[in-house]
Formats: structure tokens, C-alpha cells, sequence
């Protein structure tokens, strides 16, 4: 009697435990979905701005010949341009290292359904692991520098150096008087350096976020057999 109790309440526990972690599966399965819409909606916003902005100038341009007027209209505009797509960019690095530790949440679980239910382990997609170079293999990627510039941040980090370069451009154009040639090459390095600077905070964050999350169940281990991250 005590034997066929202690089973049911096994059997029990169990049921409770697939029906929890299925919450929880379709819990970080919306949160997901919510990051990469606001993400997009961020990022339309920011190219919907810079698309009026542009428009604009333009317009401004054709009344005034690209006269003083254009320029200070210019200096005015474009710093406010920037300051759009530098909060875009860093709430957008932000979502993404929140989709990260869903997805880590989400193969975690499929993990303990493997743990669960081992035969089930050849039926499933995605990975039953949760370290980086699980995740990207996950989707047919794998680890490179570049891949930064792949998302929604990478792009917004590229509009924005563009907007950088023509404002430095604009400026060393009013302040100094300088020649085309000079304006470009200015602008050109104050596009590479807002690159530059916007990456390496891109870069910094994603580390610490992949410091901070533990991972308990690679498929990469290390010589010593800990978790390889990244």
C-alpha cells in the first residue's frame, strides 16, 4: 500500500511539474514574440524620422541653395536624429539580450522534457542546450564578429554613424569653411568612430550579459569540463 502511494504521488508530481514548465514554455514563447516587436516598432520609428528628416533637408535645401540657413536648420536637426537613434540602439541591444535569456529559458525546458521523456529528444527542432554556440547552431548560425550587425542594433548603429558623419561634415563646413574633400573625410571618421564606440557597447553588454546567465546544460564543454560561453 505505502509502495503504490508513493507512485501515484511520483505520478502526480510529475504531471504538475510538465504542466508548469508548459506555462512556462508558452510564458517565454510571448515574451519572445514582445521583445521582436519592439524591437521592429523602435526601429521603424527611428527610420520613419530619419525619412522625414531627410525630406526635409531636402526641401530646405532646394528653398534656401543649401545656403547658412540649411546649415544651421542642419545642426539643428540632425543632433536630434542622433540622439533618436542612439536610445533606439541601446534599448534595441537591450531586447535582444532579452530574447537571449528567453531562449536559453525556453531550451532549458526542453531539456527537462528530454530528461522526462528521453524518447522524445529525436522529435524536437530547437536545441535541448543553452549555451550560445547551442543557440546559433540552433538557427544555422555560428559565433562571428560581424554578426552584431546583423539585428536590429546593428543597423541602427550603421544609420546612425551615417548621421554622425553628415553632421561633422555640416559642422567643420560652418565653423571652418573647410573644402568638400576635408567635409568628407571628417565625416567619414566621425562615422567610423560612432561605429565603432556603439559596437564596443554592444559588444560589453552582450558579455556581461553571457557572464551574468549560468549555463548549466552545453553541449560544448571545456577540457575541464565546464561550460564553454560564447
Amino acid at each position: 500500500m505505502p509502495a503504490r502511494k508513493t507512485k501515484t504521488n511520483e505520478g502526480e508530481n510529475r504531471q504538475q511539474l510538465l504542466q508548469m514548465m508548459t506555462t512556462e514554455h508558452l510564458v517565454l514563447g510571448t515574451a519572445r514574440a514582445a521583445t521582436i516587436q519592439e524591437a521592429n516598432q523602435r526601429a521603424n520609428l527611428f527610420l520613419t524620422s530619419v525619412s522625414s528628416a531627410t525630406i526635409a533637408l531636402a526641401f530646405v535645401a532646394q528653398v534656401t541653395r543649401m545656403g547658412l540657413p540649411f546649415m544651421l536648420f542642419s545642426l539643428i536637426l540632425l543632433p536630434c536624429l542622433y540622439f533618436i537613434g542612439l536610445v533606439t540602439f541601446v534599448r534595441a541591444v537591450q531586447v535582444a539580450i532579452e530574447d537571449m535569456v528567453h531562449a536559453r529559458g525556453m531550451a532549458r525546458i526542453r531539456h527537462c522534457y528530454t530528461e522526462l521523456t528521453p524518447s522524445m529528444a529525436r522529435y524536437l527542432v530547437h536545441s535541448t542546450h543553452d549555451n550560445q554556440t547551442a543557440l546559433l547552431a540552433d538557427v544555422g548560425l555560428k559565433p562571428r564578429p560581424w554578426q552584431a550587425f546583423a539585428g536590429t542594433a546593428g543597423m541602427v548603429n550603421v544609420v546612425n554613424g551615417a548621421i554622425a558623419g553628415v553632421f561633422a561634415g555640416v559642422m567643420l563646413k560652418v565653423v571652418v569653411g573647410s573644402t568638400a574633400s576635408l567635409a568628407v573625410t571628417v565625416g567619414i571618421l566621425a562615422f567610423a568612430v560612432s561605429n565603432w564606440c556603439l559596437w564596443q557597447h554592444h559588444r560589453r553588454s552582450w558579455a556581461s550579459a553571457e557572464h551574468k546567465l549560468k549555463v548549466l546544460f552545453p553541449n560544448v564543454p571545456d577540457s575541464d569540463g565546464k561550460a564553454r560561453i560564447g
